[in-house]
């Protein structure tokens, strides 16, 4: 039986005292991130974030697309940059335009031609070996199958055709009343909404994507900004085994999803984390530059420390590596090297002779 076939659907249930730990870590998490945004100029984090949410959303569901041409229209509809400096497509276009409405308009309710809109977006025009018909509802069955022709492994069967208009009005009802809701808490909204919509899957195809369009919107509804400083999209798409997984388990369960948004949450935490690291690399890079002056360094040199405020190489470089990264003979690693400890740039480890290892002079 799938959990839309129960007779109480979609009436979800929850442990909420065991997903208490896991909604305060990532409440905390999402404090200690506003704070951290506001040490540093945002705006190249903020593109960086919904450039990945877009790239790994399309990454999740196994198509490629060119981050540059992404990173271009992004920065010309945020207003970085006037000029479209890599060539776009209406796909890319569509891409992006969708993935802004859905956290640049948190007021606007969600609605039946709002779904449309973003599939249509998606899918600006038909495929040639697999036709979708952009902006609108299936009307026939779906399954999500792997495996063998003949031995073929269904993961999901989603709702009949003809009742998908009537289980979207329903979910969209729901989405927009309850963000007003003072007893459900905003992040768990944002994993029922998710999986809510998944469940039904209403188009041919996009359905992950356009979920996850609906969780963005969610989670910036939660957080009342617009402003995008982490990707939950790229860490879905880490923990994409586990992701596929957990959706399985629980849309071949009861009404009780409580695995289910404790997962949710702790990817939720993840993700912040992630864009947390980042900032701190940001705000050391910032530090360690304000002490020296890059100008006086080669091309490679540059490059490695630059490699090594971006946490590689957590050890130190050695001689074979700075080769690698500068491009350089071993003599003229050796030399660079020197050249750096001299300056200031870097320090000598303990190991010494030919396992020598160096690192960043950091106050």
């Amino acid at each position: 039986m799938w959990i839309w076939q129960q007779p109480t659907w979609p009436e979800f249930t929850f442990d909420f005292q065991r997903l208490q730990p896991f909604l305060r870590q990532a409440v905390y998490l999402q404090g200690k991130l506003n704070g951290s945004s506001r040490a540093i100029e945002n705006s190249g984090l903020t593109l960086d974030a919904i450039l990945a949410n877009i790239i790994y959303s399309s990454d999740i569901e196994g198509e490629k697309l060119d981050a540059r041409s992404v990173r271009s229209s992004l920065a010309n509809h945020l207003g970085i940059s006037d000029e479209v400096t890599f060539p776009t497509d209406k796909r890319t276009e569509g891409l992006v335009e969708s993935a802004l409405d859905a956290i640049n308009n948190l007021a606007e309710p969600l609605s039946v031609a709002r779904l449309l809109k973003w599939h249509a977006l998606l899918f600006p025009v038909e495929g040639l070996f697999h036709r979708i018909q952009p902006g609108r509802f299936r009307d026939g069955p779906v399954q999500v199958v792997s495996g063998r022709l003949d031995k073929p492994v269904i993961h999901f069967e989603a709702p009949p055709g003809e009742t998908v208009l009537c289980l979207i009005e329903k979910f969209i009802r729901w989405f927009n009343a309850s963000r007003h809701e003072k007893h459900l808490d905003p992040i768990l909204r944002a994993g029922i909404a998710h999986l809510w919509f998944l469940t039904i899957h209403p188009f041919e195809d996009g359905n992950g994507r356009i979920g996850r369009l609906i969780m963005d919107l969610a989670l910036a509804q939660a957080e009342n900004t617009t402003v995008r400083l982490y990707a939950m999209s790229q860490s879905i798409n880490e923990k994409r085994k586990e992701y596929y997984l957990i959706l399985e388990q629980t849309q071949r369960g009861g009404l009780d999803i409580t695995v289910w948004l404790e997962w949710f949450t702790q990817t939720l935490s993840y993700a912040i984390e992630q864009s947390l690291t980042q900032i701190e690399r940001t705000m050391a890079k910032v530090l360690y530059w304000s002490r020296f002056d890059q100008g006086i360094l080669t091309a490679g040199q540059a490059r490695v420390i630059n490699r090594l405020l971006e946490g590689d190489f957590a050890d130190g470089i050695n001689n074979r590596q700075y080769m690698a990264v500068a491009k350089v003979s071993r003599s003229s690693a050796t030399r660079h090297l020197a050249d750096l400890v001299e300056q200031g740039f870097l320090v000598t480890g303990s190991e010494g002779g030919r396992s020598a290892r160096y690192r960043l002079n950091k106050p």
